[in-house]
């Protein structure tokens, strides 16, 4: 049985109070959202604001030097506060923005999605043959010379985040052999910027050597044994980041946020293997990723921050093994492929190694082009003779490597070279589908 709602005088009073509650809760809860969307308009316009103000500064330098890198408290590095402050201390408008690596932050890129990046036209840059700063070398792949007024072998070549500046070494008596020197190279004004030369032996590397405010990481012996230094894209504030008396570091690095380095460690004193390690600089942190039975070399890291790519010698040869920055996976990417593969890095979009390797029924050392979720590799290069140490440019369209017409080692050395690569992206673009 139902019972049937009983309506006095009481109840009348109580359903009265309770639609007066009601009344008051709604006026509330409609000037509760009133505000929240009035905060919310006042939010927009304040960024609409500073978006526009943004837009409308003056051109910056490529790099600037600032004081605020530095802690107040020391000489050793505030990144945080740099990361925070690197718009409004004056970064270029057309450098990358900062890009987390997924120790900090998971970006949620979705893997095995086609590129975007590597089939877009590539952005103009200031590259003319027979230039004050380009040598047309009159090859089929249309590959160009730098015009670099320095004597010795040049190596390692580098873009800058804006792709205006190549970073590189100069080895003073020949290949590999030192002392060496970091320069900078402007190819829009043909300047030539001194880094470190001091008569150590000072190396940078192909790949991430530059940070995304424009500073610069290398290797140098100047303290007694290699450790790693970074300083800024004009050569001022030379800063040592790594302090270990029973390990050496080479081949640095930067984490896309530039929060952390990754090097080549041996041990002082003996020790021919080398190991991948992880150093946090905020933290001053060092982390091992590799294993110390194994010979690992050369690390670079993607530009999305996902992957640690480096060359490990097992079997007989060379490969190159990738690091999975948030499972901690490795697996070989070029167990598939013939021959040794060395000196890798990664398309400005991440999703492809750049190596130097052997192709079939060809002379030399070539570099190719292999999907970092498997394929084929593509040849980038088409020319007999040594290509090496290469690094892709920010805007898709060149390479940088050292070349020469025959190997390097034992002579007076390498040249740098660009090689256009537009061509090459459509079928690295198919070949990934």
């Amino acid at each position: 049985m139902v019972t049937q709602p009983r309506f006095g005088v009481g109840a009348i009073g109580s359903s009265l109070a309770r639609i007066e509650l009601s009344q008051n809760f709604y006026s509330h809860a409609v000037f509760a959202l009133k505000l929240a969307a009035s905060t919310l308009a006042g939010a927009m316009l304040t960024l609409a604001v500073m978006n526009n103000f943004d837009r409308g500064q003056a051109t910056f330098p490529s790099y600037r030097s600032d004081t605020s890198y530095y802690s107040r408290h020391g000489s050793r590095m505030n990144v945080s506060e740099d990361l925070a402050d690197q718009q409004s201390r004056g970064v270029p408008l057309n450098f990358p923005r900062t890009v987390k690596t997924l120790r900090f932050v998971d970006t949620g890129a979705e893997r095995g999605t086609r590129s975007t990046a590597l089939i877009r036209p590539a952005m103009p840059l200031p590259i003319k043959p027979d230039s004050p700063s380009f040598e047309d070398m009159q090859r089929s792949d249309g590959s160009l010379k730098l015009r670099i007024p320095l004597k010795g072998s040049l190596q390692n070549p580098a873009w800058s985040p804006d792709g205006t500046a190549i970073a590189f070494t100069r080895f003073r008596n020949g290949y590999n052999k030192g002392p060496a020197d970091v320069y900078v190279f402007n190819i829009a004004t043909n300047k030539l910027q001194e880094i470190a030369a001091d008569g150590s032996d000072n190396v940078s590397q192909p790949g991430s050597t530059f940070s995304r405010t424009g500073r610069i990481v290398f290797s140098s012996d100047r303290g007694g044994h290699d450790e790693i230094w970074i300083a800024h894209g004009d050569g001022s504030r030379p800063q040592k980041l790594t302090s270990r008396p029973s390990h050496t570091a080479y081949e640095p690095a930067f984490a896309p946020d530039g929060q952390a380095v990754v090097f080549e460690s041996h041990s002082v004193g003996g020790g021919r293997k080398g190991r991948v390690t992880l150093f946090d600089i905020a933290r001053n942190q060092y982390t091992d990723l590799t294993a110390a039975d194994d010979d690992c070399r050369q690390p670079n890291w993607s530009p999305r921050g996902d992957y640690i790519l480096y060359q490990k010698h097992t079997g007989g040869r060379w490969d190159i093994w990738l690091y999975d920055v948030k499972t901690k996976r490795h697996w070989s990417a070029t167990a598939a492929i013939a021959g040794d593969k060395t000196d890798a890095t990664f398309s400005p979009d991440g999703r492809y190694i750049l190596y130097s390797g052997e192709v079939p029924g060809r002379g030399g050392e070539s570099l190719l082009a292999l999907p970092v979720e498997g394929g084929r590799p593509v040849p980038i290069t088409q020319a007999a003779g040594y290509h090496g140490a290469p690094s892709w440019s920010p805007d898709g369209g060149y390479v940088a490597m050292e070349a020469s017409t025959h190997a390097p080692d034992g002579t007076a050395g390498t040249h740098l070279i660009i090689t256009p690569v537009q061509k090459t992206l459509a079928r690295l673009a198919s070949d990934s589908r």
